[in-house]
Formats: C-alpha cells, sequence, structure tokens
C-alpha cells in the first residue's frame, strides 16, 4: 500500500516537473478562459511576436484588421448577451418581457467622408426634429468590413463612414467610424469613434443661434477635437461608468482582444431593475 502511495507521489511529481519545464502560458483571447497553455518551444515564438495559429509573426495593418473585426464581434456578442438576460429576468419575474432593444447592425452612410464630417453633421441636422436625414444608408455585415479598410500612419479605419446602432435611423446612439478608428500603442488595442447625436444635441442646445456661431461652439468643437486629435484614446481609457463604451483592450499575437461581455451585460441588467 506505501509502496503505490510512494508510486502516486513520483508520478505526480514528474508531472508536475515536466509541466514547470516545458508547458507555458500565453493569452489567447479567442479562448474563454483569455490563455492557452502551450510548450516553450511555442512559448518562444509567441515571445517572438508570432501569432501561433499562423506560424508567423503578423504586421501591424494585419494585427489592426484582425482586432477592429473582433471587437465588431464581441460587440455583438454582448448585445446577445445583455438582451438574453434581460429577458430572462423579465419573464421569470413578470411572465413575459418587457425589453424591446434590437441588435446593432452595420451601415455604410455614404454622404460625407474624414474631410467634411463634422460640417455635414452641423449642416444636415433638422432645426426641428433635431434629427438626420440620411439619403445613403446601406447595411452590411462584418464579414463585409475587410472591403472599406484603409491603412495609413499605423492607424486602420474606413475609407467610408460606417456607423454601428441599434437604432432605425442609425446616428441615434451611433457609434461612427472613420479613418482614424483602430490603433495599437503602449501594447494596446485602442477604438476611436465620434458620437452624431451629441452633436444634434448640442444644436438644440443652442437652436436660436446662427448655425455658424453653433459650429464654434466650445462643446462642439470639442467632440470634433476628440475624434480628429485621438483624444477619445484618453478620455476612455479603460472602462467608463458605461462599460460597453470602453475603448481600450489587451490583445493577443493574432488580433483577439480581451473584451469582457458580461461586465456590461450584467450592468445593463442593474440599469434596467434600478433605472438609470
Amino acid at each position: 500500500m506505501k509502496f503505490y502511495k510512494y508510486l502516486k507521489f513520483k508520478i505526480l511529481a514528474a508531472v508536475l516537473l515536466f509541466c514547470a519545464a516545458f508547458i507555458r502560458i500565453i493569452p489567447d483571447y479567442s479562448a474563454s478562459r483569455g490563455f492557452a497553455l502551450v510548450t516553450i518551444f511555442d512559448y518562444n515564438k509567441y515571445k517572438q511576436g508570432y501569432c501561433l495559429k499562423e506560424n508567423r509573426a503578423l504586421s501591424n495593418e494585419e494585427l489592426l484588421r484582425n482586432a477592429a473585426i473582433n471587437y465588431f464581434k464581441r460587440y455583438y456578442d454582448y448585445e446577445i448577451l445583455r438582451n438574453t438576460i434581460i429577458d430572462e429576468h423579465d419573464i421569470k419575474n413578470f411572465g413575459h418581457s418587457f425589453y424591446t432593444a434590437h441588435i446593432s447592425k452595420l451601415y455604410l452612410i455614404g454622404d460625407f467622408n474624414e474631410e467634411n464630417w463634422f460640417d455635414f453633421l452641423v449642416e444636415n441636422t433638422d432645426r426641428k426634429s433635431f434629427d438626420y436625414e440620411i439619403k445613403d444608408k446601406t447595411q452590411i455585415d462584418i464579414s463585409d468590413l475587410s472591403k472599406y479598410f484603409v491603412y495609413k500612419d499605423e492607424i486602420l479605419g474606413f475609407r467610408q463612414p460606417i456607423i454601428l446602432s441599434e437604432e432605425k435611423n442609425p446616428f441615434h446612439n451611433g457609434k461612427m467610424f472613420l479613418e482614424k478608428s483602430f490603433l495599437i500603442k503602449e501594447n494596446q488595442f485602442f477604438v476611436n469613434y465620434a458620437r452624431p447625436d451629441y452633436i444634434s444635441w448640442y444644436i438644440e442646445l443652442n437652436n436660436k443661434e446662427d448655425l455658424t456661431k453653433i459650429k464654434s461652439k466650445e462643446n462642439l468643437i470639442r467632440i470634433k477635437n476628440e475624434y480628429e486629435n485621438l483624444e477619445n484614446f484618453n478620455k476612455v481609457l479603460a472602462y467608463t461608468h458605461m462599460k460597453h463604451l470602453r475603448r481600450k483592450f489587451s490583445y493577443d499575437n493574432c488580433g483577439n482582444i480581451n473584451f469582457d461581455i458580461k461586465a456590461p451585460a450584467e450592468q445593463e441588467l442593474d440599469m434596467w431593475i434600478h433605472g438609470g
């Protein structure tokens, strides 16, 4: 009996010794646990910048492309989870769901571009409804995003405006992505977007003034500058009070990002229950 216990101990010790000598942990945000166990040989390749799944180091542009697509995929997953847990709460407590949020869609907007987006949004805000009239709107799929990517000065964006929104009018609570949308710096993946509804809201507040004066309002200029000068990166570095607005993520060598969908979904549930 003692011999078998001794043998088990020796085997366990040998396994632990083997793991300590030859097994390492690396980030893998495509996995639910966020990491992968690899051999020491693959670990050394990862430390050299290799994406192990492709057995090569990706360029900065390739990393940004993968991370950007993964951002939109994870945002979609977050909204599915949010709707599911809120529906489950309502059905459990009230017998049916009262929640009416939709899943965001991606829209290609063709009326403006990187150079004139601010002027376009200000000048095309209806002074009665404080809404935008959209003349050219095309819904696209996440799989189509790569067709519109543009890479310049180590920044990835879109050659035409892309809006992420769950509303019928994409500018309502939408996130607008232009040419300066994604950047890797300080070993973090950053997301930069503008909020068109902020512009219409400030115009409504100052509606009695001439449009030229409204354009020069400090709050409106700040919206413009925060996007164009990449100040959004500094404004929201981690979680804000609204966790789905997160703009900064860890990433692995394949461009998968550490977008935790559970925390913002649970926050939305708490706000749904308690108001806010």
